[in-house]
């Protein structure tokens, strides 16, 4: 929709939301195009070594130069391929553990379409509650559904991490209970070999660490409390499983270690770590998002004590994240992503085999199906649609929001002026990939992204004291500012373009037409880039 009502003067850039964020992916589809392995970040002037950091975008730009398509058909196909294979994994992770086929449908469609109460926030008019927008609509990992809208590598890792929790479940059991699982002699004998399930978390675990790395602390913590759980009800030690389920981290070990020693070593990419933090929202949004999931969930341990055996790898899994969620560590709302899929099969398995068997048994039931043309089976079918249909109002509510986005409101800088591209492919064609380009913030965003050279400010997390070199930006522009000023700015972070157009005219009124230090190289209607002179 968006690229069949992009209005004139305008391109679309392909984005559904948080464009400056996925211009850095982009950028490193960019460099993978180019032939580069590891990734050197453009939005910063500081020079650097590239490291093996984000390559999961690099190497999609390598997919893109072998078929010789462009990086927009990789992108769209990337984030096609990642949905489908989500999808998938979901219901096969479903089917694992749910054998009954009414409790396996409704925890999938759960899985896919629920969301939270945030939408009821905007109803009260309480849309920044607390001072923070409501998960359902900014925190992608707290749903499926709004996962899926967004990046490829947030799919690839929820998926991985999907796989992983499945591997530890297969590897916490005991012989008995894999004897007695429902399977053909031929699944029995590779479910049954520890050591295919081994290699199965190995492969998985380490494409995690690739595509999204810290969510693999999720993965290690549930694995912690999997094993030590049992080991405390048994009271001893559990050497055989605990070996098996350290076994499943060999893979991606390394690769931990890699990057710590980068982030020891480079500076760069030390200071993107360290400004790329995401804190939680306050503990009651993820009421909110999450409550009656919460209900269900919290009825089923009390109701079923059975299922707490059963679905250990889920427990553990949500004691981990309540842990992870506020602890201090940098990507701390991130921790959601992925815990909306257990949550959604015990809500449907208290659902089904909870709730709706008692009210089954009360006398308002049985007065309700006694009329003409009431049966149980269909009111147990219209109580589950209608709490479905609950359920999934916020993601109808970002659903609608992204098409009327996309359509009608077509907002800067998700549709940019077409001045802006041609100016960034005349950098690509004839500026050194090695050169520094000054501009504003959103310039300097497109610049990295799609013609390569670094910037001087170009992403919140990526540019390195990225509020200093706002402040510095910003007084570049600035009308009043002493040219001795600028050019000992231009010298110190060796400046070799400036990009002068409409977002840097709304900076301030400084007029590169006026000095001696800047030569005019390109223009077009709005935008004019000028080459510092030596």
């Amino acid at each position: 929709l968006g690229y069949l009502s992009t209005p004139p003067g305008t391109i679309y850039t392909g984005l559904i939301m948080n464009p400056e964020d996925a211009q850095t992916y982009w950028a490193k589809m960019l460099q993978g195009v180019e032939g580069n392995w590891l990734y050197t970040i453009p939005f910063t002037p500081e020079p650097h070594n590239g490291a093996l950091v984000g390559v999961f975008y690099v190497w999609l730009g390598h997919v893109a130069r072998w078929f010789g398509v462009s990086l927009t058909a990789v992108w769209h196909a990337a984030r096609f391929i990642a949905d489908i294979l989500l999808f998938l994994t979901i219901f096969a992770f479903i089917t694992a553990f749910i054998p009954n086929r009414r409790t396996r449908w409704t925890a999938y469609l759960l899985t896919l379409f629920g969301s939270g109460l945030g939408w009821m926030l905007f109803i009260f008019r309480a849309t920044y509650w607390l001072d923070a927008f409501p998960a359902d609509f900014k925190q992608p990992g707290a749903h499926i559904f709004f996962t899926a809208m967004t990046f490829p590598h947030i799919t690839i890792g929820t998926a991985c991490i999907l796989i992983s929790m499945w591997s530890l479940h297969k590897l916490v059991l005991s012989p008995q209970s894999l004897v007695s699982s429902p399977q053909s002699s031929t699944s029995q004998l590779i479910i049954h070999n520890s050591l295919f399930i081994i290699l199965i978390a190995n492969l998985s675990n380490l494409l995690l660490a690739i595509a999204y790395p810290f969510l693999l602390y999720i993965v290690i913590g549930t694995a912690v409390f999997t094993w030590l759980i049992p080991s405390i009800q048994s009271r001893k030690i559990l050497w055989q499983q605990g070996f098996r389920i350290a076994a499943t981290f060999v893979f991606p070990a390394p690769l931990y270690v890699y990057y710590a020693y980068v982030l020891q070593t480079n500076a760069v990419f030390a200071a993107w770590d360290a400004q790329a933090g995401t804190p939680a929202a306050p503990w009651p949004h993820y009421l909110v998002a999450f409550g009656p999931y919460l209900l269900l969930v919290g009825l089923l341990w009390w109701k079923r004590p059975s299922s707490r055996q059963k679905y250990l790898v889920f427990w553990s899994w949500l004691l981990v994240v309540v842990l992870l969620l506020y602890a201090p560590l940098g990507p701390q709302r991130r921790f959601l992503q992925g815990v909306h899929v257990p949550l959604s099969i015990l809500s449907a398995v208290s659902l089904l085999d909870i709730v709706i068997p008692a009210l089954t048994r009360t006398r308002l039931w049985q007065q309700i199906v006694a009329l003409p043309r009431y049966e149980t089976p269909k009111m147990i079918r219209l109580l589950l649609l209608l709490f479905l249909l609950i359920m999934s109002m916020s993601n109808l509510y970002l659903w609608s929001d992204v098409v009327r986005t996309a359509v009608f409101v077509q907002p800067d800088p998700l549709f940019r002026p077409t001045d802006e591209f041609d100016a960034a492919n005349w950098l690509r064609e004839n500026a050194p990939p090695s050169a520094i380009l000054l501009s504003d913030l959103q310039t300097g965003n497109l610049v990295a992204a799609r013609s390569g050279q670094r910037v001087m400010l170009g992403h919140w997390a990526e540019t390195v004291d990225y509020a200093q070199k706002q402040t510095i930006v910003d007084q570049f522009f600035n009308g009043s500012t002493d040219e001795t000023w600028r050019q000992a700015q231009l010298a110190q972070f060796r400046i070799n373009y400036i990009w002068h157009g409409p977002r840097e005219k709304q900076l301030g009124t400084f007029d590169p037409t006026q000095t001696d230090y800047l030569k005019p190289v390109f223009a077009n209607n709005s935008i004019t880039i000028y080459e510092v002179v030596p």
